[in-house]
């Protein structure tokens, strides 16, 4: 018999956040946000997407999701739209990409679900209609998704890619509540110091880690430092590196440095 989730029905809502990084039309915006809807999703960030924001392409196709695109976030970068972001997934038609922990839809959905439960925010992220993520926008995620699709034939365009988040996303929700139930909530007392640290905060230590590495002649071939740096990025990511991991990386390599400064 399936657990139940022992959930308080007073705190915040139970939502995650769909992030789109340079969507190139209006209309996939728009129809991307009538996707959520259908669902209760209402977080949706852009990034730089190509045509500018707001964009009235979207809300002509967004057949009465105006609400969700009036509250959507725009960022200028990855690293931005993704700060408060403690569990990442990245949406890619690589079957593998070097480094990263890749999950089937079914298990990213009921991780993620339960992180939010657990008073974390979880974010699933988006590449450009043509070209996709990057793998620079790729590493910088905990896990990549694969959908089962025909073999034959797997062509989804970008709202279709998210319809489907949404719809697992919402059956496993109504597999732990009953539809008369209050709407879901999480307590926000459940976190801990030992939580998954924030996107923004490992790609700060990273920022650190590469300046002090590029200083001390780390990086022999500046043609192979991106994707060294890249491999370091999914070295860390693959720990799931706690709020607790990072202060004492952040120690480790302030002492190492000399730089260490103690009160």
């Amino acid at each position: 018999m399936e657990k139940k989730l022992n959930i308080c029905p007073y705190m915040i809502d139970l939502t995650p956040n769909i992030i789109l990084s340079k969507p190139q039309l209006g209309e996939n915006i728009g129809s991307t946000a009538r996707a959520m809807k259908n669902f209760g999703i209402e977080k949706l960030r852009l990034i730089e997407p190509r045509d500018g924001w707001p964009n009235s392409s979207a809300y002509a196709i967004s057949a009465g999701a105006g609400d969700v695109l009036n509250k959507i976030n725009v960022f200028k970068s990855l690293e931005e739209a993704t700060k408060d972001i403690s569990l990442l997934f990245a949406t890619t038609a690589r079957k593998r990409v070097i480094g990263t922990k890749s999950l089937d839809v079914f298990e990213a959905i009921d991780k993620s679900f339960h992180h939010v439960v657990n008073g974390g925010q979880v974010g699933f992220l988006f590449g450009p209609e043509q070209s996709g993520l990057s793998n620079n926008d790729v590493v910088q995620a905990d896990y990549t998704i694969s959908i089962p699709l025909n073999q034959n034939f797997s062509s989804l365009n970008l709202s279709q890619a998210v319809l489907l988040i949404c719809w697992e996303w919402n059956k496993v929700k109504m597999s732990h509540f009953k539809e008369d139930n209050l709407p879901i909530k999480v307590n926000k007392k459940l976190k801990k110091s030992t939580e998954i640290s924030n996107v923004g905060d490992r790609e700060y230590f990273y920022q650190q880690l590469d300046f002090l590495l590029s200083k001390s002649g780390f990086f022999h071939s500046p043609e192979m430092a991106p994707v060294v740096k890249r491999n370091i990025r999914s070295l860390f990511n693959r720990a799931s590196l706690t709020h607790q991991d990072l202060r004492t990386l952040h120690g480790i390599i302030r002492s190492l440095s000399g730089s260490s400064n103690r009160t």
